[in-house]
C-alpha cells in the first residue's frame, strides 16, 4: 500500500514518464545509429571489395586466358597481404583455382545462384550465412572478362564477426549513455518536481491551516508560470476568504453589541414605565393630576422608545449594509435650507439665528438625497438641542479638489477633549440626563458616523468647552457627465 502511495504522486509520476521518455529515446536512437552504422559498414566495404576483385581481376586475367592457372595462384599468395579481405579465383567452371585463406576449399565447385550470375558478367554483392564457412560472411564476385568473354570470376569476402564486435559495443556504448541519462533525469527530474510540488504542499498546509481558522499565511511567488500564477489565485482567494471571515466577525459582534446595547438602553425606560403602570394599577397617587402626569410620563417614555428602537433598527441596517444608497447628483445648498426649514418650529422655540453660508455657483454632490438630509437633520437638531436661547447656528460649505466640506457650528457648552473620540459610539451621552430630557437616545452620531462612511466621505468634530462645537462632512463631488446629467 506504501509503494502504492508514492506513485500516486506528481513527482513519483513525473519522474516516471521522465525516465520512460528517455529509454524509448535511447532505444529509437540506438536502433537507428545501429542500422545506420551496420548499412555504411556494408556498403563501403563492398565499395572496396569491388574495387579490390576489379583490380585482382585486371592483374590475373591473361594468366587466366592462357590457363596459367599457377601463376594466377602465386600471384595471389605473394600479395594476399595487401588485400583487405579473403580472395578466390574461380574459372568459368565454377572450379576454386586459387584461395587466399582456406586452401582446402581449392578445387571444389561453387554451385550457388550468385555464381550464375556472376558468369553473366554482373557484379554480385551478398551478406549472409555462408554453407562455405558456417558463419555470416560479405561477400562481392567480380568477373574476369577477356574480350567480352567470362572467364572466371574473384570473390572476395570477409566474416561479419567484426562488424558485429563493432555494433555489440555501439550498443554497449549506449546501454551505458542511457543508464547515464537515466541518473540525470532522476536527478534533475526530483528537484523539478520538488521546485513543482513545494507550492503545491504549501497550499495543502495553508488551506489545511485555514480550516482550523488561522489566515496570516501565504505562498511566497517567484514564478509567473502556472504554478505561480495558482499561487497568486490561492493568495488571493485566502486574502478574500479572510476579509470575508473577519467582515462575519465583525456582523457577528455588531449583533452581540447591538443586543447588549438594547438591553442596556431599554432597561431604564421599561422600569420607568413598569413602575407608573403599577402606580396606576393601584391606585397610588394622590389626585388627578398625579394621575395625568403618570400617564404623560408613561407616554413620553413609550414615545422614546419607539423613537430609539426605531434608530436602532435603521443604525443595525445601514451597519450590515442593508440598505441600498440610491446615489445621485444633489445640490447641497437645497438641502440645507430644506432641512432648516423642517426644523423651523425647533428655532422658533428658542429663538436662534441660522445663518447658512453657502457659496455662489458651489458644485453639486453625489448621494442617497434622504440619508444625506438625515444627517443634516441630526446634526443641525443636536446643534439646536444645546445652543442656549436666542444665539446663532452657523452652516456653511467648503470646497475641495475633489471633496466639499459641511460644517454645522453651533454656540453650545462644547465637548471635553476627552470626549470627543467616543461621541461617535452608540449610546455615548456626554450629558445623560440632559440627553434624555431633551429626547435623544444617543444613536443619531452613529447613524451620521455609518451613512457618509458608506458614502466614502469623512464626519470629525472640533470643539471647544464653553465656546461651542463644530461638526462637519465631507461627500464627493460629482463629475461633469453626472453634473450634465442632472
Amino acid at each position: 500500500m506504501k509503494s502504492i502511495k508514492i506513485f500516486n504522486t506528481i513527482s513519483s509520476k513525473l519522474m516516471l514518464r521522465f525516465i520512460i521518455i528517455i529509454l524509448v529515446t535511447l532505444f529509437i536512437l540506438g536502433a537507428s545509429l545501429s542500422y545506420l552504422v551496420q548499412n555504411y559498414y556494408y556498403s563501403n566495404q563492398e565499395k572496396t571489395f569491388i574495387e579490390q576483385g576489379q583490380e585482382i581481376a585486371s592483374l590475373v586475367q591473361k594468366s587466366i586466358h592462357e590457363g596459367n592457372y599457377d601463376e594466377a595462384l602465386s600471384f595471389l599468395r605473394s600479395s594476399q597481404r595487401f588485400f583487405e579481405g579473403n580472395v578466390w579465383i574461380v574459372n568459368s567452371r565454377g572450379l576454386v583455382l586459387a584461395t587466399s585463406k582456406h586452401e582446402e576449399l581449392q578445387g571444389i565447385r561453387l554451385e550457388e545462384p550468385e555464381m550464375r550470375r556472376v558468369f553473366d558478367g554482373q557484379v554480385v554483392k551478398k551478406s549472409g550465412h555462408s554453407d562455405y564457412f558456417d558463419e555470416s560472411v560479405l561477400f562481392v564476385a567480380v568477373p574476369i572478362v577477356v574480350d567480352e568473354e567470362v572467364l572466371g570470376a574473384v570473390f572476395v569476402y570477409s566474416p561479419l564477426a567484426g562488424i558485429s564486435t563493432t555494433l555489440d559495443d555501439l550498443r554497449r556504448l549506449i546501454i551505458y549513455a542511457a543508464l547515464i541519462a537515466i541518473i540525470l533525469t532522476f536527478i534533475l527530474s526530483f528537484k523539478l518536481t520538488k521546485s513543482f510540488t513545494r507550492p503545491l504542499r504549501k497550499m495543502k498546509q495553508i488551506a489545511f491551516d485555514m480550516a482550523h481558522g488561522q489566515f496570516n499565511e501565504r505562498l511566497g511567488v517567484r514564478t509567473d508560470d502556472e504554478v505561480g500564477q495558482l499561487a497568486h489565485s490561492f493568495n488571493y482567494l485566502a486574502d478574500r476568504l479572510q476579509e470575508t471571515i473577519y467582515s462575519l466577525q465583525g456582523k457577528e459582534e455588531l449583533q452581540r453589541r447591538f443586543v447588549a446595547d438594547v438591553s442596556h438602553e431599554l432597561r431604564t425606560p421599561l422600569t420607568s414605565i413598569q413602575g407608573f403602570v403599577k402606580a396606576l394599577r393601584d391606585g397610588v397617587y394622590d389626585s388627578e393630576v398625579d394621575k395625568r402626569e403618570y400617564y404623560s410620563i408613561v407616554l413620553g417614555e413609550v414615545e422614546r422608545l419607539i423613537r430609539l428602537v426605531n434608530d436602532l433598527l435603521d443604525l443595525s441596517q445601514i451597519e450590515m449594509e442593508q440598505i441600498k444608497m440610491e446615489i445621485e447628483v444633489l445640490d447641497i445648498e437645497y438641502l440645507i435650507n430644506v432641512s432648516v426649514k423642517n426644523l423651523q418650529p425647533k428655532i422658533a422655540e428658542k429663538n436662534l439665528n441660522i445663518d447658512v453660508e453657502v457659496p455662489e455657483g458651489f458644485s453639486l454632490v453625489l448621494g442617497d438625497r434622504d440619508r444625506i438630509e438625515q444627517i443634516l437633520i441630526n446634526l443641525i437638531s443636536n446643534a439646536i438641542d444645546f445652543t442656549p436661547e436666542g444665539k446663532e447656528i452657523r452652516i456653511f460649505a467648503q470646497e475641495g479638489e475633489r471633496k466639499v466640506r459641511v460644517m454645522i457650528e453651533d454656540q453650545g457648552p462644547g465637548i471635553p477633549r476627552q470626549e470627543l473620540a467616543n461621541i461617535w459610539n452608540r449610546f455615548h451621552k456626554v450629558d445623560k440626563s440632559r440627553t434624555r430630557n431633551k429626547g435623544g437616545t444617543g444613536l443619531g452620531l452613529s447613524i451620521v458616523r455609518e451613512i457618509i462612511r458608506q458614502h466614502d466621505g469623512e464626519v470629525w468634530v472640533d470643539s471647544v468647552v464653553g465656546e461651542g462645537s463644530r461638526f462637519g462632512f465631507s461627500l464627493i463631488k460629482a463629475n461633469e457627465e453626472a453634473v450634465r446629467s442632472f
